[in-house]
């Protein structure tokens, strides 16, 4: 493995790199005093805590107007783009993440709301599309740079398992705008002829619900997951009671089978299922027999399975459970 002399002089004494860790620093307090980032960025925490964009104009004109977006990251390219010349090792200390030809990084960040720069080369349309994916949000875009042709796809009528996908052709184009509201319609990009850049306006819903990646060729649901990351922590930790086989969480699994979001009320049924299998499945015929709840449906098809394959389960069906039942 070759380490180039730089990076081996860094990793020998790390306090060679504080002086360009500081210059970083001071560009980036330079280009955030500037009127139209300092303006924008205000208002980017109230705009966060709901309302219509209209009302902050600042921001607004991020993604309304392409000469007011070019004033709010210019800044930033030119400052930083003069530091990274004289110390090329510079870390930005922005979140960040890049990968089969698009990049992403997040420029401020203030509660449910973001503000962040998207690239994407010719190399992240390199391989059609099989999926798309849609998440509770609502985002307006507007190219800064480049050229390429996306889709934007709106989902109908959305079921179980799966939805109906309508696609509509947008030409990429400094000036192009686009906004997506809540979880039924987001973009695909089909074509970069130029690099393209795009600012990206963010804000997540309060409460938002689950993401669904769905296939372009029929519309059949291939995956969702929680939106949040108290949802997905709930479920990890569900998981690995149930990996523990910790008899004595039951009642807690039994208590998050009753309430919550659907996901996580589901994890919560499997894992009782695999520890005391009497009352995992009284839970589950209980969830069944009720047509107000959202599970009902998935719950019905999952007893009529494990009755057919365990008919003693039958036993179980009530609201007791019967005696402890481990499923081992």
């Amino acid at each position: 493995m070759r380490i180039d002399p730089a990076i081996a002089a860094l990793r020998g004494d790390p306090a060679a790199g504080r002086p360009a860790q500081a210059a970083i620093e001071r560009a980036l307090a330079a280009w955030r005093r500037e009127p139209a980032v300092a303006a924008a960025c205000a208002e980017l925490a109230a705009y966060g805590e709901g309302g219509a964009l209209a009302r902050y104009p600042a921001l607004a004109a991020l993604v309304e107007a392409r000469e007011a977006a070019n004033a709010f990251v210019d800044p930033l390219l030119a400052r930083v783009a003069g530091v990274l010349r004289r110390h090329p090792l510079a870390q930005l200390p922005f979140r960040h993440q890049a990968g089969e030809g698009v990049a992403l990084l997040q420029l401020a960040r203030a509660g449910r709301a973001t503000l962040s720069l998207i690239g994407y080369d010719p190399a992240a349309t390199r391989l059609a599309p099989r999926s798309v994916c849609f998440t509770d949000s609502h985002r307006h875009e507007i190219c800064l740079a480049g050229r390429g042709r996306a889709q934007r796809v709106t989902l109908a009528a959305p079921t179980r398992g799966g939805a109906g996908l309508a696609l509509a052709d947008v030409a990429l184009a400094p000036g192009t705008r686009m906004d997506f509201a809540g979880a039924r319609a987001t973009k695909i990009v089909r074509q970069v002829q130029r690099s393209v850049v795009l600012l990206r306006l963010t804000r997540v819903a309060r409460v938002p619900g689950e993401s669904r990646e769905y296939r372009l060729s029929d519309g059949a649901l291939l995956h969702r997951a929680a939106g949040t990351a108290r949802e997905s922590r709930r479920e990890l930790a569900l998981a690995l009671l149930g990996r523990m086989a910790r008899a004595d969480a039951l009642p807690l699994m039994l208590d998050a089978a009753r309430s919550g979001s659907d996901s996580a009320r589901w994890q919560a049924l499997r894992e009782c299922l695999a520890l005391d299998s009497g009352a995992g499945f009284s839970a589950l015929a209980r969830i069944a027999r009720d047509p107000a709840d959202p599970l009902a449906g998935p719950a019905a098809a999952l007893r009529d399975d494990l009755l057919a394959r365990h008919p003693v389960l039958a036993a179980a069906e009530g609201e007791g459970g019967g005696d402890r039942c481990p499923a081992r």
